[in-house]
């Protein structure tokens, strides 16, 4: 996965740039298109924690520029925590859904509809946690998800039913 770092990059730079950052301008050292794209990478290297992919990005630091760093040094966790913290999260998984649909193409591929109600240790259903996500299989992506509420226990035809996206 790592050879493919330096492509992805590119055109994940592109499709964050859309992305608000919400930090103060003054106090900025890294853009956030750059912590965005240096997430997305160190995750798909199977980094799955602010700490692993802190530490990732310290181990690829020849990767900074490639990546969008105006710095060699790339953030620390407190950094990584305090974008994401803040982060407008509807607007980066837009930029991002728009990123894969793009990278898919315009093929025929089925995308699966799945819709999860969250329930707490012992079974009882919690109030308004309710999940759909649209995953294309054959990529092995997550293209949207979003959360809501409603009764749960099946799909709601309303947002959309079955058929082609």
């Amino acid at each position: 996965m790592e050879a493919n770092i330096e492509e992805l990059s590119g055109s994940l730079l592109v499709a964050y740039k859309e992305v608000s950052d919400p930090r103060n301008p003054s106090g900025r050292r890294h853009p956030l298109s750059a912590i965005l794209t240096l997430a997305t990478c160190a995750m798909l290297c199977n980094c799955h924690s602010l700490y692993a992919i802190a530490q990732w990005g310290r181990e690829h630091e020849e990767l900074a520029l490639k990546l969008g760093f105006t710095r060699s040094k790339t953030p620390a966790v407190s950094t990584l925590h305090e974008v994401f913290r803040r982060l407008d999260k509807e607007a980066f998984e837009a930029a991002l859904g728009e990123w894969a649909r793009a990278r898919l193409g315009a093929g025929e591929e089925a995308i699966a509809i799945d819709g999860k109600s969250l329930r707490g240790i012992h079974g009882e259903e919690l109030p308004g946690v309710h999940l759909v996500a649209a995953y294309a299989q054959g990529a092995g992506l997550v293209l949207a998800q979003k959360g809501g509420r409603g009764e749960g226990g099946g799909t709601d035809r309303s947002a959309g039913g079955a058929g082609p996206a």
